[in-house]
Parts: C-alpha cells; sequence; structure tokens
C-alpha cells in the first residue's frame, strides 16, 4: 500500500534570487503552519467551426502560481526575514548581536527561490517554486485563549514556476521556537492617543497588499516575466477593541491623522510595527449584545518622509543573516 504525503512532515526551505525566476540555494529553513501554491493554467479554447457541437481542441495557455504560505510569528529566524523582505522591498540590518532588521518599501523588491517539502513526497525530494514574488501579507493576533492569541503571518505568493521532483540543495536547520504571544505586546498605540488604562484591543490584523501585474506573457514564453507593481501599495490596520471611550469616533468624524505604533518584546527580541502617518477609514461601535460593546477602527498608512515608508517594521533578534 502506498504511504500518502503527511502534513507533519511539511516545512520550506527559501533563498534570494539574484535574477528572477534563475533557481538559488536555499539558506534558510523556516516551519510553516500550512501552504498551499498551485498553478493557474491557461486555456486557449479553438474558436474553429466544424458542424459538431462540441470545440475542435483545447491549447495551453499561459501558467503561472499563486499560493499562500501561513507561518508563525517568529522572534527568530531568517526565513521569516527573506518573507518580509520580499514583501516590503528594503531590509537593512545593523548591530552585531542582537542585530536590527529595519524593513521598508521599495519599488521593485527582490523575488525569492522556495523548497517547498510537501508531506516528503516524492521521499526525499521537493517542489521547487522559482520567481517567488509577495503580494501581499497579513500579520494578525488575538487575545486570550488559544491559537489565535500567537501571532502569525499570512504571505500571498505569485510565481513564475513550480518544478516538481527536486533534490534539497541543503539540510537546514530550524530557527529557534520563539513565537510573539498577545501578552508580550509592550507598546499599543492604536492611534487614539489615550491614556493605558482605556486602551483594551482584543484583536490586531495588520495587512500589506502589493499590487502585481501578472500578465507579463510575451511571445516564445509559456511563463511570465518579473511581475511589476502596477498600483500604489495599501497598508492597513485594524484594531477591535473594547468600547470605552469616544476618541476614535470624534477622531473619524475629524479626519485626523495619527501615529500608529505596536511592539512586542520577549527578553532582547522585539518585533515592531510602526506607522507614522495614518487616517481612519474605517470605524463602528454597534451595539449587538447584552455584552462588551467592541468598536472597530481601520487605519490606512500613507507615505512618511522621515520613515520613508507607509510601514515600517523592525525585528531585533540574535539572527544575523539574510
Amino acid at each position: 500500500m502506498p504511504t500518502p504525503g503527511m502534513g507533519h512532515k511539511s516545512y520550506i526551505q527559501i533563498g534570494e534570487e539574484s535574477t528572477f525566476g534563475t533557481a538559488v540555494a536555499a539558506t534558510q529553513r523556516l516551519e510553516v503552519i500550512s501552504m498551499d501554491v498551485s498553478p493557474v493554467i491557461g486555456v486557449i479554447p479553438d474558436p474553429s467551426l466544424n458542424n459538431q457541437p462540441s470545440r475542435r481542441a483545447l491549447y495551453q495557455g499561459g501558467l503561472l502560481y499563486r499560493g499562500k504560505i501561513v507561518t508563525r510569528a517568529n522572534y527568530e529566524g531568517g526565513g521569516l526575514h527573506q518573507l518580509l523582505k520580499n514583501a516590503m522591498g528594503s531590509l537593512v540590518t545593523t548591530g552585531a548581536g542582537p542585530f536590527t532588521h529595519t524593513f521598508k518599501e521599495l519599488a521593485i523588491p527582490p523575488s525569492d527561490t522556495i523548497e517547498m517539502i510537501e508531506g516528503d513526497i516524492p521521499a526525499g525530494q521537493e517542489q521547487e517554486v522559482v520567481g517567488s514574488i509577495v503580494t501581499g501579507f497579513t500579520f494578525r493576533i488575538g487575545s486570550g485563549l488559544g491559537a489565535d492569541a500567537m501571532g502569525r503571518f499570512e504571505f500571498d505568493l505569485l510565481c513564475k514556476d513550480k518544478v516538481s521532483g527536486q533534490t534539497p540543495t541543503a539540510a537546514l536547520t530550524a530557527p529557534a521556537t520563539e513565537p510573539v504571544l498577545f501578552h508580550q505586546a509592550t507598546t499599543v498605540d492604536e492611534g487614539s492617543d489615550d491614556t493605558a488604562a482605556n486602551i483594551r484591543v482584543r484583536s490586531v490584523e495588520i495587512t500589506l497588499n502589493n499590487p502585481y501585474a501578472d500578465d507579463r506573457s510575451y511571445q516564445g514564453s509559456l511563463n511570465i516575466d518579473q511581475p511589476i507593481r502596477n498600483d500604489f501599495l495599501v497598508a492597513r490596520w485594524r484594531f477591535e477593541q473594547e468600547f470605552v471611550t469616544k476618541v476614535l469616533f470624534d477622531r473619524a468624524k475629524a479626519f485626523t491623522t495619527a501615529n500608529l505604533n505596536l511592539v512586542y518584546t520577549q527578553a532582547a527580541n522585539t518585533l515592531t510595527f510602526r506607522s507614522t502617518k495614518a487616517q481612519l477609514v474605517e470605524y463602528s461601535n454597534p451595539v449587538e449584545d447584552y455584552g462588551i460593546i467592541r468598536a472597530t477602527a481601520t487605519w490606512e498608512a500613507f507615505f512618511d518622509a522621515t520613515d520613508a515608508s507607509a510601514l515600517v517594521i523592525v525585528l531585533v533578534n540574535d539572527t544575523a543573516t539574510p
């Protein structure tokens, strides 16, 4: 009886490409919660008429790959660094241990080669994704009990190609397990500038959307050329919190510009999200039942000249690379 692929045997290894779509050796390993990169299969239908109700034939059209990788928000680990660099564009590392990794927006981010070990099928081999671009990510974290109280990143991918049955370029070691947990938040500035006692955030969602042209097909090539940005990026923050004061309602009505800052700390390690300029674009505090009223505020960040980015992410840890 054949042995099926098992999810618990899965992980990824990742390396930054110097040339889009040209495979490179992996330099970092990353644990995943889930992953799926699947083909988007182009079909060219033959419209020719031949006195029959069915088509004459179907032909192969363009081919690209889309998917998602979900991973734990971890203080350590170069694999997470590489995905964040791909999403944001720019990474500057300073220090000599601990290291400070600062991620900011850039017009043309690098692409990655991702070795996907999918349930050890085929045994000892991997499916290799080349020309991988992060078209967006979501950071989520709740409060309280259960898995949602641990931070996670969801990365959306647009890729040139995926080749099966490849041999991993290296046997790398996964980073130390150091998850970001809700009670490690040391700074929660959700745009109200209210006193800490009045800020009771129940959940946070930070999203970055990078619009890319995925139609760069050209004569003589089945696969697409390097995706290029075709619209402004959109960085948004969504806070759900207990309705304690009316400050955010008043700020929404006044169209007040605010600074957003969220910091998680574990020993000498930190994960920081910052938008120095953001505008409230959605707000509500509906009365829905007997219990605590919750207010939901969505902010959209825009470019700050000092930060040189709408959204800034800073990771301080012991990982020197990438």
